[in-house]
């Protein structure tokens, strides 16, 4: 399935899950990440595929929120409890969510089979 031009509808998610999109960091749990780059990109996202189109979604998400441009890049993150203090931290600037809307085919996003990406990622590997 590739993105099919979705209309510009826009979907609200949690700052958190804004955030991991533009840090590649765990702020929000992985299920909402996932739900994020899928409503983004129109397109399913399986699991290794997840790194490859974070950097693809970012420079789009940046775009539209050019104010988190290294928010949580080099804030020390160890533990839940930490990350969820920073994100709430930054909900006090930022509000508790920001509107997302998904990418056109021009915002740099390529689709590519999960199944022809996984063996891909796995060729000339040896268990």
């Amino acid at each position: 399935m590739e993105n099919q031009e979705m209309d510009k509808v826009q979907k609200n998610f949690d700052l958190g899950t804004v955030l991991s999109l533009t840090t590649h960091r765990m702020l929000s749990e992985m299920d909402k990440i996932q739900d994020a780059l899928e409503y983004v990109t129109g397109d399913p996202i399986w699991t290794h595929q997840i790194p490859r189109v974070m950097g693809q979604v970012t420079p789009y998400v940046l775009s539209l929120y050019p104010q988190l441009e290294g928010v949580g890049l080099n804030e020390p993150i160890n533990s839940k409890e930490e990350a969820i203090a920073f994100v709430n931290s930054q909900k006090e600037v930022f509000g508790d969510s920001l509107p997302l809307s998904p990418m056109s085919k021009s915002d740099g996003y390529s689709y590519v089979d999960p199944i022809e990406e996984a063996v891909e990622m796995t060729s000339g590997r040896t268990r």
